[in-house]
């Protein structure tokens, strides 16, 4: 599924619908090979005059084909899967060894939920809070010594160059962005100031957020990177658990697959939707 079909996810409010693959026909429904979404109608039908019927739902997912890391994020999902369920066979095993009355069985499903979570701490490692911690810690830092440099300026003396003749401090770096704007109005040219300079802002109108007087220093942009890798660590873990569900992990070395299904508040979902930490197990 493409960004252009995003209007047709559902909202916060709205059900998860169901698998598609429960639905009649729906074993033919098209997936996308690199992300496991379902792909639009749009490109389905736009490929049903080809011999090659449509692979990925978008040219960024043709272009960033599953690699080496998303092969170890399945082979991660398939060591737990298959660890968990060999441990609760031998925890069943041990429960018909003790006293047991005869007939009574365990109540609810035995399959073991292994959540995205738990497959991208399994790869990328579990040390990453631990370093937001200390990047946090980091950037306070920073702002107290700056408030320290802020409030120290002006107790520095003052040479006479940094004065007008009135006495008064001089301030080079100030520009007054309506009179800025009032002078390019009269002239005709109507150059609007850069944001950096301007005390308004250009694209809305009206005194600056604090969002947008402050400047990116290198703890910050330190944070936002590691931010930013840690969603996409996410999303490559979510596209192998949706690949798992829609064309099945490789289990043995003869190339034998097993299907997964994705569940999200206890519920069975289809994957192109699930939303937050949604879990898999295998399908019976």
């Amino acid at each position: 599924m493409s960004w252009m079909d995003s209007w047709s996810r559902p909202s916060k409010s709205q059900a998860t619908p169901a698998p598609f693959y429960l639905l009649p026909g729906g074993e033919a429904t098209p997936y996308c090979h690199s992300c496991g979404r379902v792909i639009s109608t749009r490109r389905t039908t736009a490929t049903a005059n080809t011999n090659t019927p449509a692979k990925y739902c978008s040219s960024r997912c043709r272009t960033q084909k599953p690699g080496k890391l998303d092969r170890e994020l399945e082979k991660a999902f398939v060591k737990l899967l298959t660890a968990e369920e060999s441990t609760a066979d031998e925890v069943k095993k041990q429960a018909k060894g003790g006293k047991h009355k005869k007939g009574k069985n365990s109540k609810g499903d035995n399959r073991i939920l292994v959540p995205c979570s738990a497959a991208e701490e399994l790869v990328f490692g579990p040390n990453r809070t631990s370093m937001e911690g200390e990047i946090e810690q980091h950037d306070s830092d920073e702002e107290e010594a700056q408030g320290l440099e802020y409030t120290q300026a002006p107790s520095e003396t003052r040479s006479s160059e940094d004065m007008d003749l009135s006495g008064n401090i001089k301030d080079d770096n100030h520009i007054d962005g309506d009179v800025l704007a009032r002078m390019s109005v009269r002239s005709g040219t109507r150059i609007r100031p850069p944001q950096s300079v301007s005390e308004v802002n250009g694209s809305v109108g009206g005194e600056k957020g604090r969002a947008e007087r402050i400047h990116e220093t290198d703890a910050m942009l330190e944070k936002r990177k590691q931010g930013q890798k840690r969603a996409k660590e996410r999303e490559m873990t979510k596209c192998a658990a949706r690949r798992g569900v829609v064309f099945g992990f490789t289990v043995s070395d003869e190339g034998e697959k097993r299907l997964c299904e994705a569940v999200m508040a206890g519920k069975i979902v289809e994957p192109s939707f699930a939303k937050g930490d949604w879990a898999i197990r295998w399908r019976e």
